[in-house]
Order: C-alpha cells, then sequence, then structure tokens
C-alpha cells in the first residue's frame, strides 16, 4: 500500500556542546517539524527555539523512514554562528552544512531518538582539508 502526501507534525529537542570549558555542557534546544510522508520518503521544515527569530524562512528537512530507523539531512537557510556574546550572526554569502540526522523508534515511548552531526570545513593545509565535527542527540515525538 502507497502512502502519498501524509503530513505529520513532529516536536522535540536537540542537544549540542556549548563552549570547549566544559565537556559537559550540552544545551538543550526544542524544534517542531513538519513533513509530508509519500511512501518512505518526506520532505519538509523545522524550526527551533534558538534560531527561529534570526531566519526569513524555516529550515529545510529530506529523508526517510525504514522500519524502526529514521534518517534525515536538515539544511538552514544559510551559513550562521554565534558570535562572542551568543547572539546568531547570519553569512547569507554562505551555504549552511548539511546536518545529518539517525534516530530509531521507541514504540513503548512513541518517540525517535539518535544522533546528528555536522561536518564543517575550516580551511585547507599542506595535510589535506581541514575540518571539524560537531555532534549530538535529538528526540522527538509525533504530535498529530
Amino acid at each position: 500500500m502507497k502512502t502519498v502526501h501524509l503530513k505529520q507534525h513532529w516536536k522535540g529537542y536537540f542537544t549540542y556542546l556549548e563552549g570547549y570549558e566544559i565537556i559537559e555542557q550540552y544545551k538543550q534546544v526544542e524544534f517542531t517539524m513538519v513533513i509530508t510522508l509519500t511512501d518512505n520518503s518526506f520532505i519538509g521544515t523545522s524550526t527551533d527555539a534558538e534560531s527561529r527569530h534570526a531566519f526569513d524562512e524555516p529550515a529545510t528537512v529530506k529523508g526517510f523512514i525504514d522500519d524502526e530507523k529514521i534518517s534525515f539531512v536538515m539544511k538552514y537557510p544559510c551559513s550562521y554562528y554565534k558570535d562572542d556574546f551568543r547572539k546568531i550572526q547570519l553569512d547569507k554569502s554562505s551555504q549552511h552544512p548539511d546536518i545529518h540526522y539517525l534516530g530509531f523508534f521507541d514504540n513503548d515511548k512513541k518517540t525517535v531518538s539518535g544522533h546528528w552531526e555536522i561536518t564543517i570545513f575550516i580551511e585547507q593545509t599542506i595535510e589535506g582539508d581541514l575540518e571539524e565535527v560537531s555532534n549530538g542527540e535529538f528526540e522527538m515525538s509525533r504530535i498529530n
């Protein structure tokens, strides 16, 4: 049976390491996601509590569901960073790197939880590309 254009609303949070002083200092940020599911793949949008006021449009999401696994890529409208005062600054001349999410359904809790990862290109060196990898966790549940 084919599922065609099934709209779903999800709500959850993601975590990330804020700063480098304290290894255990993870920040939790709430987000919402609206997706349109067709067969096992989906597209949609996402907004989060931290950056929603900085952008004119939401981040995009594109992914798939395979049994108990969900995988998706999220992309913000443009690159951004936090300045020394932890205020979001946009760099509209640069694309935001893809953020890769991988999670698994927990039927008992009715949630999806997993990890996300982003690779940021920093510069080219004689020995190759210098990249920074950031990651964290996420959890979300369907609200409709």
